[in-house]
């Protein structure tokens, strides 16, 4: 492994930990698992991601987010 390769892995590393705590700090007040679930998935947490940070399955999450947008079409 060349130095570039092994600074852009670290600099990868870091800011995956610094997205993780921003998605913690978001949902610090938010109660409703289906919110968490729907804020994350807002700002662009991928399915997988929303399942490692809520400690899900993805299709868990899956289902969760197909609710939300089924409520959201009845909505309007």
């Amino acid at each position: 492994m060349d130095v570039a390769n092994g600074e852009n892995n670290s600099l990868a590393v870091e800011v995956g930990r610094i997205a993780k705590l921003f998605a913690l700090y978001m949902l610090k007040d938010v109660g409703d698992e289906n919110a968490k679930v729907t804020r994350l998935n807002a700002v662009g947490f991928s399915n997988s991601e929303i399942a490692a940070l809520l400690d899900k399955s993805e299709n868990n999450i899956s289902v969760q987010l197909s609710q939300a947008r089924k409520k959201r079409k009845k909505k309007s």
